[in-house]
């Protein structure tokens, strides 16, 4: 079955409102009617909400098997490769083509997929950094408004991910997700509000799923422009 195809007038909206998404948390951040919570309690609340992200990333990657239908969905755009005997295999999570040799990398004997391994070790190096924040206690004197500009242009390096190929498409991912860890934290330093922490968080969530989509439309067109498997 072939699967609905996301068009270019789609992907330019969402992008501009993950545009718009990113510079309204300056603008919240300052604001002086902020609704604010107990710290323990907003620390708890928003320090859980972020770790199960990043968990349910860690596990995605761990434990493929058990999210191989939002794998296949989100990373292999030919149907006919899931059948035990087609001719196109699948490594890391990509069919096993030259179009797709950018979205690998090797480590060891292992053919990794470039983008999961990225988002997976920026999803530990945050949680980590969420730990020590959150409910550790760790105070760190991040109270710049240029931090957050920074997580945000980590962010949206993220999105763009799919120009890149190789480590690069690694060191991408990897700095999309602790460009989010550091707007969170950065956003909850300065505003000590938990209306803006959940708006950053919905955010970042919705940014992961944008991510997920974008590498879907681009491989869509990958195998559209070579065509070769469906000849």
């Amino acid at each position: 079955m072939k699967k609905a195809q996301v068009s270019p007038v789609s992907v330019a909206f969402l992008s501009a409102v993950s545009i718009i998404g990113l510079v309204l948390i300056p603008v919240l951040v300052f604001q002086p009617n902020s609704e604010h919570v107990q710290f323990f309690v907003r620390q708890s609340l928003v320090g859980t909400l972020y770790s199960a992200i990043c968990l349910l990333g860690i596990a995605a990657a761990f434990y493929p098997t058990r999210c191989r239908g939002m794998f296949q969905k989100t990373q292999n755009p030919l149907p006919q490769t899931n059948e035990p005997n087609s001719l196109v295999q699948i490594r890391g999570h990509h069919p096993d083509c030259q179009n797709y040799l950018g979205n690998r990398i090797r480590a060891g004997k292992w053919v990794l997929c470039a983008a999961c391994s990225g988002l997976l070790i920026g999803a530990i190096i945050a949680l980590v950094g969420a730990g020590l924040y959150f409910f550790v206690g760790l105070n760190a004197a991040w109270s710049s408004i240029w931090l957050i500009a920074l997580g945000e242009i980590g962010m949206l390096l993220g999105l763009v991910q799919i120009m890149f190929t190789g480590y690069l498409k690694t060191i991408a991912n990897m700095v999309f997700v602790v460009g989010s860890f550091v707007t969170l934290v950065v956003a909850d330093v300065l505003s000590k509000s938990v209306l803006v922490d959940l708006y950053v968080l919905g955010l970042i969530g919705f940014l992961l799923w944008f991510r997920i989509l974008l590498s879907e439309w681009n491989n869509n067109r990958i195998c559209q422009t070579c065509g070769s498997c469906f000849q």
